[in-house]
């Protein structure tokens, strides 16, 4: 009789660990996209954009703004976040990632503002990491950012920086088409010449 119990036993054991693994074969689970990979999409992202609040910046901003901002009383633009959405221009996207303190970063930001007649269709985005946020106003100063259109300077909030990060040299420039698949990484200083290649 203790043979039939341990045999049934078994038995009952066997189809229930041969159910259990036809259940976790049938649920399939997604893939890990590596975003580091040429072709791969851009992931979700969620940017605070900062600006300069410096007085010298405010004298930048044009007479009708600073009115403007007069009446309601708000001395600074108001933040705003972007996301994947507000920033499909239908043309190349440049993400660079930077540290505000970096000098070869302050320099690239320079170099891409002497330069911003090229970028027509395209964009920019300089996106810095959370914990780097409180040196942004050195950043302004030192890189002599001039508010522009094409270029947009802010902190990553959606671990965006963790999905694209090389942890290679700063600044690493990735450029994503207009279905924003990537189609180039570019790490370190990176000379006009080879960024005019992707600008739109």
């Amino acid at each position: 009789m203790l043979h039939k119990l341990l045999l049934l036993l078994c038995i009952a054991g066997t189809i229930s660990a041969n159910a259990q693994q036809a259940a976790d074969t049938s649920v399939k689970k997604a893939p890990k996209i590596d975003y580091t990979q040429i072709g791969a999409p851009m992931p979700p992202m969620r940017f605070i954009v900062c600006r300069d609040t410096s007085a010298k910046a405010s004298q930048q901003t044009p007479p009708e703004e600073r009115k403007k901002r007069k009446k309601t009383g708000h001395d600074e633009a108001p933040k705003q976040i972007l996301t994947n959405e507000d920033v499909d221009n239908g043309a190349n996207l440049f993400v660079m990632i930077f540290n505000p303190n970096c000098s070869h970063c302050q320099e690239e930001t320079i170099l891409l503002e002497q330069n911003i007649a090229l970028f027509k269709k395209s964009k920019l985005l300089l996106m810095a990491s959370p914990p780097t946020k409180q040196y942004m106003p050195d950043f302004f100063i030192f890189s002599h950012f001039v508010p522009n259109p094409a270029i947009t300077v802010g902190i990553d909030s959606s671990r965006f920086l963790e999905n694209i990060f090389l942890y290679q040299a700063l600044p690493q420039i990735n450029i994503y088409d207009a279905d924003r698949k990537l189609i180039k990484i570019f790490n370190g200083d990176v000379a006009m010449e080879s960024l005019k290649n992707y600008i739109e």
